[in-house]
């Protein structure tokens, strides 16, 4: 009795793992010709859409929100705090093995440098929005900060990449 129950979970387990495998062996070629199609259409759109709503903005106020300078001493200063924004973006599968191959052929590896140049534009614009929402005339010493995430599991490799956009917001008199 034992000996047929413990039969019929080990058909059971190698069934599982069977069928785990031809899973495996279906869907992710599968999702790596997904991306391999949209994911450069997709992250294209994110960027025109980034840059669309930012030109929206800057018409809108007659200029950006957004500089990098202390603004200079002014006494019309009412009130002032922290603004802050964040983005995470990470490559698909497809990215991941374009810039696989090209590290082993060499050169610089572009696909990434979209990525992350989508993120930092991304979290600017988050920072314009969260600005009007709050109120804010102008954000001041803006500064953004990029990190990489990778899962502690993994001793190497990118997954995706944090980028947190802040700085001072300023409401004038």
């Amino acid at each position: 009795m034992i000996g047929e129950l413990l039969g019929i979970l080990l058909i059971l387990f190698g069934i599982f793992w069977v069928a785990l495998g031809l899973i495996w062996a279906i869907a992710y070629p599968t999702l790596l010709i997904w991306g391999l199609v949209f994911s450069g259409k997709n992250l294209d759109e994110m960027i025109a859409n980034t840059v669309e709503r930012e030109t929206e903005i800057i018409s809108k106020n007659g200029k950006d929100l957004l500089s990098n300078i202390d603004g200079g001493y002014r006494k019309d200063v009412k009130s002032s705090g922290i603004v802050w924004a964040g983005a995470v973006y990470g490559p698909s599968h497809w990215h991941l093995l374009r810039g696989f191959l090209n590290n082993i052929v060499g050169g610089s590896v572009d696909i990434f440098q979209k990525v992350i140049s989508a993120g930092r534009a991304e979290s600017m614009q988050r920072l314009r929005e969260v600005a009007i929402n709050e109120g804010w005339d102008e954000v001041i010493n803006v500064r953004i900060d990029t990190s990489p995430m990778t899962p502690a599991s993994q001793k190497k490799g990118l997954k995706a990449v944090e980028v947190f956009a802040y700085g001072t917001g300023i409401k004038y008199s």
